[in-house]
């Protein structure tokens, strides 16, 4: 195995397009060791090819100009990622419901639907699935603002669409897709409107684009009114449980709690049950996401329901797929229910 040193080569002259040479000599490697590493090949170590692909990242190394034509080739095979990760089941039926939308739209070009257990691995099978060419264009959901799957994909010159709120500024997202109906907004708006201004979201990534969306949406919407939004992470359903007890013990507890899903805003209805807390009346619970599981509970939950198969059609425009027609794009809605009042004491803080 070729030894890795320490640090880098130098950089190549400013103005000149980095090649692999480049980075073969600033990783220490030959330049088979980097076209392997690069394409996802096997022979040579995992620790080997993170190396190389950090030096390549640190040079802005981008593909020749051959291996970028097929970027702009037509589209003949989609890969949509979909997460397996803790905390994301609405994430995971989110990427159901589109895939079987795409299905219904895209015709002739192939559809694969990839499950990656994180966003780091979906940032390998991406640059491995590109390099093997086993796909034109990827759609990417759940992105982070630094997402390992976007900077993957500039670095390699692959086609991704996002599948993600619009204004996040969401590093590495070319092309965006996202509802109409500024659903998310609408949550702070309603929330206000009804007299809550102790408010707090309750999510497991505080880092994701949906997560992002809905904390600015409360932002704005409490802008100038004597109000608290508190962001609160828990990583998956017993944490959100956890964090949902002690922000209802307290003696200054929410009159609103936000959720990012079904599973967190279920976890904040049991909490509130074991308190002796009553919903909507104690205290409003707003599911992030639509579920059967909204429906089923009682009071049935206040969500936000997004028709994500009727989006495909939004998904293969972006793609370039029909760009001749593009696609209407459907509107998500916050879905009052149950589980949300006026606060029996107008909460100020």
């Amino acid at each position: 195995m070729p030894r890795i040193p320490a640090s880098g080569g130098t950089r190549p002259a400013p103005g000149r397009r980095v090649t692999i040479t480049d980075v073969a000599r600033a990783a220490g490697v030959s330049i088979a060791v980097v076209s392997y590493a690069l394409n996802g090949r096997q022979g040579v170590s995992e620790s080997t090819r993170r190396h190389v692909l950090k030096v390549a990242d640190d040079l802005d190394w981008r593909p020749s100009a051959a291996a970028r034509s097929m970027r702009s080739a037509a589209v003949t095979s989609v890969g949509l990622q979909v997460l397996d990760g803790v905390g994301v089941s609405h994430s995971r039926s989110a990427g159901l419901d589109l895939a079987g939308g795409l299905r219904g739209v895209l015709d002739t070009v192939a559809l694969s639907v990839e499950v990656a257990a994180d966003r780091t691995a979906g940032a390998t099978d991406l640059e491995r699935a590109w390099s093997e060419r086993r796909h034109t264009a990827f759609v990417v959901q759940d992105l982070l603002l630094d997402d390992p799957r976007t900077r993957a994909a500039a670095r390699v010159g692959a086609q991704v669409v996002g599948v993600t709120p619009s204004g996040l500024g969401t590093a590495g997202v070319e092309r965006g897709v996202w509802f109409d109906g500024d659903a998310e907004a609408a949550v702070g708006r309603y929330l206000v409107d009804l007299g809550h201004r102790h408010l707090v979201l309750l999510v497991t990534e505080a880092d994701r684009d949906v997560a992002r969306a809905l904390h600015a949406g409360l932002l704005a919407a409490t802008a100038g009114l004597v109000a608290t939004v508190d962001v609160v992470e828990a990583g998956s359903a017993p944490a959100a449980g956890a964090a949902a007890a002690r922000l209802l013990a307290d003696e200054q507890r929410p009159t609103a709690v936000v959720t990012d899903g079904d599973v967190t805003a279920l976890a904040v209805l049991e909490a509130a049950r074991h308190r002796g807390l009553e919903v909507p009346w104690d205290v409003s619970v707003v599911s992030g996401a639509d579920a059967d599981t909204c429906r089923l509970v009682d009071p049935q939950l206040t969500a936000i329901a997004r028709p994500w198969q009727d989006l495909a059609a939004a998904v293969a425009s972006a793609l370039r797929i029909a760009p001749q027609t593009p696609a209407e794009v459907p509107a998500a809605r916050l879905v009052i229910r149950g589980t949300t009042a006026p606060p029996s004491v107008p909460g100020i803080p």
